[in-house]
C-alpha cells in the first residue's frame, strides 16, 4: 500500500506545473509574512495532519531538484518567525510537520 501511495503522491506532484507550484509556495509565504493568514488557515485546517505527516515522511528531498525548487532560495525566503507562524497555523502536529519541512530543505 505504501508503494501505491508513493506512486500516487509522486504522480500528483509530477503533474503539477513547476511554475504553479512555485507560485503557490511564494503566495503562501507572502500571506504568512503579511499576516494575511485567514484563508491559508482554512486550507490548512482541511488537511488531514496525520496523512500529511506520512507524506512528508515518505517525501524524497531530491524530488525538489526534479521540481526545480531551489532549497537555498527557500531558506532565504523563510525565516524562523515564518516557521513559527506556520506551526501555529497548522495546530495539531505543527511542530512535527515544520520540523520535517525544515529537514527537507536543509
Amino acid at each position: 500500500m505504501s508503494n501505491n501511495f508513493n506512486k500516487m503522491f509522486n504522480d500528483l506532484v509530477g503533474k503539477m506545473d513547476e511554475k504553479m507550484l512555485k507560485a503557490k509556495i511564494n503566495s503562501a509565504l507572502e500571506k504568512i509574512k503579511n499576516g494575511d493568514t485567514e484563508e491559508l488557515a482554512k486550507k490548512i485546517n482541511k488537511i488531514n495532519k496525520d496523512d500529511f505527516m506520512q507524506k512528508l515522511n515518505e517525501f524524497d528531498p531530491s524530488r525538489l531538484n526534479d521540481l526545480k525548487i531551489d532549497k537555498d532560495d527557500l531558506k532565504k525566503k523563510v525565516r524562523g518567525e515564518d516557521f513559527e507562524k506556520m506551526k501555529n497555523l497548522i495546530g495539531e502536529h505543527g511542530e512535527e510537520i515544520i520540523g520535517k519541512i525544515r529537514d527537507i530543505i536543509k
